[in-house]
C-alpha cells in the first residue's frame, strides 16, 4: 500500500461539495446519504461521508450527468467535524 499524506483508504471521509444553483427534492435520490443545503447565495452544499476515491468519482460523475456546475470539493478535517460553526447563509437542510 502506498502511504500518501492526507490520503486515507481505510477510513471514510466527510466531504462538502458545492454546486451552482439550488437543488430540489426530486434530485435527492441522486445523492442518497447526503445532506443537501440550499444556501442564500443561490448555490447548494452537499455534505456526506464518502468511503473512498472511487465513490468520490461516482458522486462527481452524478453531478456531471445532471449538468450541474461544480464549484468546489472539500474534505472536512476530523477536528472540524464535531464543532463546525453554522453558516449564516444556509437555509434548513434536506437530508436524503
Amino acid at each position: 500500500m502506498i502511504d500518501l499524506p492526507g490520503y486515507r483508504m481505510d477510513n471514510s471521509t466527510l466531504y462538502q461539495i458545492k454546486v451552482k444553483g439550488h437543488l430540489d427534492e426530486t434530485l435527492g435520490s441522486w445523492f442518497e446519504g447526503f445532506t443537501i443545503t440550499n444556501q442564500e447565495d443561490g448555490d447548494t452544499l452537499l455534505t456526506g461521508t464518502i468511503q473512498d476515491q472511487a465513490a468520490l468519482h461516482g458522486i462527481l460523475n452524478r453531478i456531471s450527468n445532471l449538468g450541474l456546475t461544480l464549484i468546489s470539493v472539500n474534505s472536512v478535517p476530523e477536528e472540524d467535524r464535531e464543532n463546525k460553526p453554522e453558516d449564516d447563509n444556509e437555509q434548513p437542510d434536506l437530508l436524503v
